[in-house]
């Protein structure tokens, strides 16, 4: 096929053979950008795209490093594949976080919130806003009864009674104030993490 315009002709056909590869090579560069910065179970950014990001923040920032609370007795006692749902939970209600913070997994039920341009003392609203929502979000655990026995034959598992069960999470901020390294400004941002699991958890502590 040729088409004529202003006296060029145009080879459709040529074109398409050269535009298929370009689209299959930006297929795989988006692809392989999915799995290097977008954490696959709860869509937030991972720890590639954290450390990209700590890289150019300014110097004045905050870091919110967030735990769920109990979350491996919780593991142990519903299965992992409910966990899982409620981490998806737990980084939906993250994503949704005000004043310019911006959400990443870290690892396991660890998630970071990091805020360029903004010191600790105007984020603890924000993150009390989140903290509270999760707290308030009522999370349905269904059946486990018998799991294993099912999902070893292949038969599907019974519906049960479901229990429902509030998810809470503790969080620590620090600034770069004193110091802006981010390595170091996380480490103050999990000193205060541990300051409000061992006051009781479920709170915002600096």
């Amino acid at each position: 096929a040729m088409v004529i315009t202003a006296g060029i002709g145009i080879d459709i056909n040529g074109m398409q053979s050269i535009m298929a590869p370009a689209i299959v090579i930006t297929g795989v560069l988006f692809a392989v950008y999915s799995t290097s910065y977008i954490d696959e179970l709860t869509g937030l950014p991972g720890r590639r795209a954290y450390n990209e990001y700590c890289a150019q923040l300014s110097s004045d920032y905050t870091m919110a490093m967030t735990d769920i609370d109990h979350f491996k007795n919780f593991n142990d006692t519903y299965g992992h594949d409910t966990g899982d749902e409620v981490l998806k939970l737990v980084a939906k209600i993250i994503s949704t976080v005000g004043g310019g913070g911006r959400a990443f997994r870290f690892g396991g039920e660890e998630f970071v919130i990091v805020f360029d341009g903004t010191d600790k003392e105007s984020t603890i609203e924000f993150l009390e806003e989140i903290r509270i929502e999760l707290e308030k979000t009522p999370f349905t655990v269904r059946n486990k009864e018998n799991r294993s026995k099912y999902e070893k034959t292949g038969k599907k598992m019974p519906q049960g009674p479901s229990k429902t069960v509030n998810i809470t999470m503790s969080i620590g901020v620090a600034d770069s104030k004193k110091d802006n390294d981010p390595a170091k400004v996380m480490k103050k941002a999990d000193t205060a993490l541990y300051k409000a699991k061992n006051a009781g958890r479920n709170r915002v502590s600096t």
